[in-house]
């Protein structure tokens, strides 16, 4: 009988969280390293940024990779609005920040403390959506409409 080796994504997946580091392309991963920043006056450096890695639940890390925008000095994650499950709580990450909202974003390479919040608040969801939608290019659609804001409030 001939043994094959697993594929090289399966291998990766073992790895990264026994490696606990941050999240790898679509696999999520741990505790985040960087540098921390103190207080930020100025978010403006963000519109610039694609991706962020967001980590939730403090006491057992988990990251993944996410996309922020920026209103006035407001910060939003958007659960997802091209891919993924249609319900926003079949995220893990969306669980974890549900249940404790401290977490984690490291922006090209420095760690910032935030409360995560859903917004229930319609006007602002949709503004901040829109935000989000013309930041990445991405057309509104059913997916995007089902995805939740979280508003990024400084701890």
């Amino acid at each position: 009988m001939r043994l094959h080796a697993p594929p090289a994504w399966v291998l990766l997946l073992g790895l990264v969280p026994a490696l606990g580091c941050g999240p790898i392309g679509p696999l999520p991963g741990g505790r985040l390293s960087g540098s921390v920043s103190g207080a930020v006056e100025d978010w403006s450096f963000v519109d610039d940024v694609e991706t962020v890695q967001l980590e939730t639940r403090p006491d057992d890390p988990h990251s993944v990779n996410t996309w922020i925008g920026r209103l006035g000095g407001t910060l939003y994650l958007p659960t997802s609005l091209i891919l993924g499950a249609d319900d926003p709580e079949e995220r893990t990450w969306v669980r974890n920040a549900l249940a404790d909202p401290r977490v984690r974003v490291r922006i090209d390479g420095t760690l910032y403390g935030f409360e995560a919040t859903r917004v229930d608040d319609p006007d602002e969801r949709e503004a901040a959506r829109a935000m989000l939608l013309a930041k990445y290019d991405v057309e509104s659609d059913d997916h995007a409409t089902r995805a939740w804001i979280f508003r990024l409030s400084p701890r």
